[in-house]
């Protein structure tokens, strides 16, 4: 049985591997343009909600006195915590963290062009039916190099982790604690711009990318379609088939 395990490794001196994007690199992000203006390049600065969010989120202590697993630990019994704050940066206990609005941390969510089942099994393989609506698909652009830390296979306990504590637990609030380790412990993993990664659905890459590479991207208005555009008909309808999703018609 693999151990689930929280940062910072306390078995291994983490070895990170890293990996780049060159200059020109394409990917695919599906995205939906919604109440809150969201754009084929709009980086999400409200979290943490999913799997490598590495925002600070609300502190669970609020009126606790005293440290416990399920506080951030850095309070003591003499300090009461009066309302509602940011989680303290350095505090890597997997807690479910609430949702807050984080002008300082962004991600954004992404896949090697064309790995369109990679996007399409992260949006819709938890329902098990590709159900489009206003969904659009978008082609990313990179323009510059940038610099991930690679946790894709045997790359994930050289970080200092394993595959099923980044990948594939269900637990958001431990996989958020490493991507909050990562972007924080910067001698360890200097410069790292984002995460690539295998999803938890069907194995193939996905990329989260931090709020320092936000400049670095680019897509041309003609680069942005509907989902529903009979172009990625065929390519939707064959993923589906392999990875045993229905698809609601939309034609």
């Amino acid at each position: 049985m693999v151990i689930i395990t929280s940062p910072p490794s306390c078995l291994r001196k983490p070895r990170p591997k890293f990996y780049r994007l060159k200059k020109g690199t394409e990917l695919l992000r599906i995205f939906r343009p919604d109440e809150f203006n969201t754009d084929a390049l709009t980086f999400r600065f409200w979290g943490p909600l999913h799997r490598f969010d590495h925002h600070l989120g609300e502190c669970s202590c609020v009126g606790v006195a005293q440290e416990n697993n399920n506080t951030c630990g850095l309070w003591t019994e003499e300090i009461l915590i009066p309302e509602k704050h940011f989680a303290a940066p350095a505090c890597y206990k997997p807690l479910e963290r609430k949702a807050w609005k984080d002008p300082e941390r962004g991600i954004y969510y992404a896949a090697p062009a064309p790995l369109l089942s990679s996007c399409l099994v992260e949006v819709f393989g938890d329902t098990g039916c590709i159900e489009i609506t206003d969904h659009q698909i978008a082609m990313i652009t990179c323009t510059s190099r940038l610099k991930l830390l690679d946790v894709r296979g045997s790359g994930a306990m050289r970080a200092g982790a394993n595959e099923a504590t980044l990948a594939k637990t269900d637990k958001r609030g431990m996989s958020q604690a490493w991507s909050r380790y990562f972007y924080e412990q910067k001698e360890i993993y200097p410069d790292i711009q984002g995460i690539i990664y295998h999803n938890a659905h069907n194995g193939e890459e996905a990329i989260a990318i931090y709020e320092s590479a936000k400049d670095l991207l680019t897509c041309l208005p003609e680069s942005i379609y509907s989902l529903k555009h009979e172009l990625f008909r065929g390519a939707i309808l064959k993923a589906a088939d392999e990875n045993n999703l229905e698809v609601e018609r939309y034609w």
